[in-house]
């Protein structure tokens, strides 16, 4: 039975379905909910910072690229791995449209440098405006 205030009528949460027994489970709901947000976020940051420490540790950069004629293109780039990781890379080149016109995939020698220079050329299927790396991965050695 709702309790009654001072004018003998019930109080309007009770009225309502505001008891003090509704108002401790949406609190403990509260606490629930924010618990689980925080566990939420700290496995996600875990999985991130775990993630970034298992990545492939490539870091490409695409230099000058060079239209020779109609069918290649050269295409320069420096790569940094660690020494003694054997890498493959897929170098493309592309015409005004972005459309891929060649693609070469090249594996690179193992060296105890960290970073080196490559140039590679590639034949096209039509006239291309440029060329670049479009990723690079761990290979087994060949």
């Amino acid at each position: 039975m709702p309790e009654p205030t001072a004018s003998g009528a019930p109080a309007v949460g009770a009225r309502y379905g505001r008891t003090a027994r509704t108002r401790r489970r949406d609190r403990w709901l509260l606490v629930a909910l924010g618990v689980f947000i925080v566990v939420v976020v700290a496995c996600w940051t875990v999985w991130a910072g775990l993630d970034q420490v298992r990545g492939s540790g490539i870091t490409v950069d695409t230099g000058a690229n060079q239209v020779l004629d109609n069918q290649h293109v050269k295409v320069s780039y420096t790569v940094s791995v660690d020494a003694g990781a054997s890498v493959a890379c897929a170098i493309e080149a592309q015409d005004v449209d972005f459309t891929v016109t060649g693609w070469k995939i090249v594996q690179l020698p193992r060296s105890s440098q960290t970073t080196r220079s490559f140039t590679t050329t590639v034949r096209t299927m039509q006239p291309s405006v440029s060329g670049s790396v479009d990723s690079c991965w761990s290979s087994a050695a060949r």
